[in-house]
């Protein structure tokens, strides 16, 4: 029996019947076989005009409307599904709806891939004379995308069968990762009883200020995924072989240029970034390095990473975390403070954490004409405040980005982790201005040094480690997990240098992170986010309030501008070297703060 930190009932639960009721809800399935007939009667009027040169743009805008509102009412059914599933990956029935809304998504999804291959026939002359005329303004961005994924289609046959088959390949195996992990227990022993915790109420433990309870922690998790290793590396091993013969098909050059695609980005700027953030790494080795004195240490173990340097409250009250996060919205603009309140007060947020949930957390978006969704597992820990702050962040983007149509609603990955870190910046800066104890202030900027290493320094280092892995299975074929394992320890041992030794534990870590599996390189976008929103909350500091109006006007673009257009109205070079160092200079500059504030402590 799983024990939780706090008791499940005195935490909220999501309220989904805005969507549905259950699972057997008759409007999903009235709502699926309107979508398939409407997707059927859309190719039945569309099929073979789009791609003809002649298309007018009045007659290319009736397309696009009728194929947004599809998209849209078609997204519906799937975002339940999956939220629903999300909370307990051992309910049968849960899962059962989840693959029907797949499968059936997939039977739609035939029906209208013929209209943006159609898009990508038509002569570049056609594109240019259609998006001349302002009737087609709303559309030009999603147009101008589909000329840069025109060379990446296949036939509409190959399209086809791969769609059909998707939920028999990668999705599937998607879907086992979720369910294995989400399903594993994890051994604890605490004051003579030995309990099972879920993942995200044993990774709490390493936040903990009693060292062998940290060192245990690490123990039971890489215990637990050992026993399940064999098939979680079958799951990456196929699924990084299914994405090679697909980038083989598509013409990707490398394995990371179709996610460099649909994030609107160079590989160059994606590079620069990476190798700036290499030649930063000596900020955490220089971090760790006074941790371990602060400490009293003679070595830093991996489970010390994030050993607090202040006393812990025992538990932070939801509703405490609650207060705090709304305060700090406030503060910044009470337009912000104003969006966040429903989250809270119309049960938009599944709070507590429980046998079969998810781990981690996200914010999911349905369609700008809906509200979104977070899901948490809050064990009262300091660092699940900032989670909250961090998901609510992602939710308030959503709401801006509302006034988009569902083509351009979604803001590209990298720029969708701007709001949520500006959030915990927030929340950071107003628990900062509560602290009048030199040792609580300077544990807090290490807190904080902690998170941002995690978001930015770590981040690449997965990235450099995904690149090689997915180069390696190119290369050698079908990888063992201890070769897997040699790679993971190698990337990640570059970041922390000689400060820190990654023990044997620390090995099998890599075989529970969700986005390796579910979205392949989406880690590089945590630290293009951090590195951006060091740039805007410094330029927020200098303007004040004259700065806000430019802030949303970010968050509302969504997904209708490329980073580098829509940074560049700020005034930002994303291409340059110097737009990244800046925001290293910014995190090394905290860390010349907690070595200052360490120093007057010693004398």
């Amino acid at each position: 029996m799983s024990t939780s930190v706090q008791d499940p009932p005195s935490l909220p639960s999501w309220d989904l019947s805005e969507l549905y009721h259950a699972v057997d809800d008759p409007r999903i399935d009235q709502d699926l076989t309107s979508a398939l007939e409407k997707a059927q009667r859309f190719e039945s009027i569309y099929r073979g005009k789009i791609s003809q040169p002649g298309i007018s743009s009045q007659e290319l805008l009736l397309a696009l409307d009728a194929y947004e509102g599809l998209l849209r009412n078609q997204s519906r059914p799937g975002c339940y599904a999956s939220l629903h599933y999300s909370t307990d990956t051992t309910d049968t029935a849960r899962g059962a709806l989840t693959q029907k809304v797949r499968e059936i998504g997939s039977k739609i999804s035939t029906h209208l891939i013929f209209f943006d291959l159609e898009l990508a026939k038509l002569p570049l002359e056609s594109f240019d004379r259609l998006l001349s005329d302002n009737c087609l303004d709303k559309y030009r961005h999603y147009l101008e995308q589909q000329q840069a994924l025109a060379k990446h289609y296949l036939s509409e046959a190959e399209e086809t069968v791969l769609e059909e088959t998707a939920n028999c390949r990668g999705r599937a195996f998607k879907r086992l990762f979720t369910e294995v992990t989400s399903r594993m227990k994890f051994k604890f022993e605490k004051e003579g009883q030995t309990t099972e915790l879920t993942q995200s109420e044993l990774l709490a433990y390493s936040y903990d200020a009693d060292r062998s309870l940290r060192q245990q922690a690490s123990q039971s998790l890489a215990a637990e995924l050992q026993n399940n290793a064999h098939v979680l590396t079958f799951i990456h091993n196929t699924l990084l072989h299914e994405k090679q013969i697909s980038d083989r098909l598509r013409g990707f050059e490398h394995p990371e240029s179709d996610r460099h695609l649909s994030n609107e980005l160079d590989k160059a700027v994606i590079d620069t970034m990476t190798e700036v953030c290499v030649k930063n790494f000596d900020i955490v080795h220089e971090y760790y390095d006074l941790k371990r004195r602060l400490l009293g240490l003679d070595s830093l173990a991996h489970y010390d990473r994030y050993a607090p340097l202040r006393p812990q409250k025992q538990q932070i009250d939801y509703n405490e975390a609650r207060q705090l996060v709304i305060s700090a919205f406030q503060r910044f603009s009470p337009k912000m403070g104003d969006m966040v309140k429903p989250f809270f007060e119309k049960d938009w947020i599944d709070v507590p954490p429980k046998p079969g949930k998810r781990s981690g957390a996200f914010c999911a978006a349905v369609t700008p004409d809906h509200h979104p969704y977070v899901l948490l597992n809050y064990t009262g820990k300091a660092r699940d405040v900032m989670t909250l702050a961090h998901e609510l962040g992602h939710g308030i983007h959503d709401l801006c980005a509302a006034q988009n149509h569902y083509l351009d609603y979604h803001p590209v990955l990298p720029l969708a982790e701007t709001a949520s870190t500006f959030a915990e910046m927030l929340v950071f800066e107003k628990v900062q201005e509560t602290l009048e104890n030199p040792e609580e202030h300077l544990a807090l900027i290490c807190e904080k040094l902690e998170d941002t290493f995690a978001t930015v320094f770590r981040q690449i280092s997965m990235f450099r480690f995904e690149r090689r892995l997915h180069e390696t299975r190119r290369q050698e074929g079908e990888l063992t997990t201890e070769r897997i394992n040699v790679m993971w320890q190698e990337a990640m041992q570059e970041m922390f240098g000689p400060s820190l030794t990654l023990g044997e534990d620390h090995q099998w870590t890599w075989l529970y992170i969700p986005h390796i599996v579910n979205t392949p390189f989406y880690v590089y976008a945590y630290a293009f986010g951090e590195l951006l929103v060091l740039a805007l909350y410094a330029r927020y500091r200098q303007e004040g309030e004259s700065f806000l109006p430019k802030y949303f006007e970010l968050l509302s673009a969504g997904g209708s501008q490329a980073p580098a257009r829509l940074l560049q109205t700020l005034g930002f070079d994303i291409a340059s070297p110097a737009f990244w160092q800046g925001g290293c200079d910014l995190i090394r500059a905290n860390l010349e703060k907690a070595k200052l504030l360490a120093s007057r402590q010693v004398s």
